[in-house]
């Protein structure tokens, strides 16, 4: 793979981790709500979503080659959105 698009992937999986970390923040009430039924949909639902919307992401950047460096990435973006939303909060 080209150094140009490891890049691209490595960056836009960073920035996807961190707006997977605000979706799932926005969505806090649906996926930890009492009724078991709506907490299964909705997570469901908005986990799936969110595969099916970083796999397209991947597939318009570089034919969707998923590599483990850019779960490290997301995983990074993920958390770099916890600890920053934190820290605004106090």
């Amino acid at each position: 793979m080209a150094l140009n698009l490891q890049i691209a992937t490595l960056t836009f999986s960073f920035f996807f981790g961190i707006c997977f970390s605000v979706l799932l923040t926005l969505n806090h009430k649906i996926i930890y709500h009492s009724n078991k039924f709506i907490k299964t949909i909705g997570t469901i639902l908005i986990v799936g979503l969110s595969n099916i919307i970083y796999f397209i992401g991947l597939k318009y950047i570089d034919n969707a080659t998923f590599h483990p460096y850019m779960l490290f990435a997301l995983v990074l973006g993920f958390y770099l959105e916890i600890i920053i939303s934190k820290y605004i909060k106090k």
